[in-house]
């Protein structure tokens, strides 16, 4: 018995020890993405961010989120809707799965609903600037000029080439 829990301590130190690792690893990928000096240094760490976030919390929720992000390839969105809302109510703490039904309500033009899931998004991770930037773009949609270019000037602090810069118009195009 005593083996047994000196082996589980030991693993939860491990895990506890991989997730200090994974933090200061996008740590260092957001402080990359942010002193980025042209577009494809640019994506080279925005796609691994991605990968960080789109990697799910254990086995069982990256099952749900990839279910989710096959209904959503599929135009399936009220399918993938359903495997979102499992992912929230199981791990309300996972940002990406806040910020991936944001997504699904956006291409099905419910706007509100995404913008209450960009909120829960970066009440998470305030520095998810996919989900400020479509922030942005549903206050653009909206008419909503002023909000949405405060959306992009906070989204571009940690991506500076971003493709939703153009809200803010040629004139700030170069001088951010």
């Amino acid at each position: 018995m005593i083996m047994f829990r000196t082996f589980i301590a030991s693993l939860c130190l491990s895990f506890a020890a991989l997730s200090a690792q994974a933090q200061e690893t996008f740590e260092d990928l957001l402080r990359g993405l942010a002193a980025s000096h042209s577009r494809a240094e640019a994506d080279q760490f925005s796609n691994q961010i991605w990968e960080l976030w789109l990697t799910a919390p254990d086995a069982t929720a990256q099952e749900v989120l990839d279910a989710a992000m096959m209904r959503r390839q599929s135009y399936d969105y009220l399918g993938a809707i359903e495997h979102l809302d499992k992912l929230i109510e199981s791990y309300p703490d996972y940002a990406e799965g806040w910020n991936q039904r944001a997504t699904i309500y956006f291409l099905r033009g419910e706007y509100d609903k995404s913008l209450a899931d960009v909120a829960e998004t970066l009440a998470r991770e305030p520095r998810h600037f996919g989900a400020l930037a479509g922030k942005a773009v549903i206050l653009f949609n909206q008419g909503k000029q002023a909000l949405a270019q405060i959306a992009v000037l906070e989204a571009l602090r940690y991506h500076p080439f971003l493709s939703e810069r153009a809200i803010l118009g040629d004139d700030n195009q170069e001088d951010i």
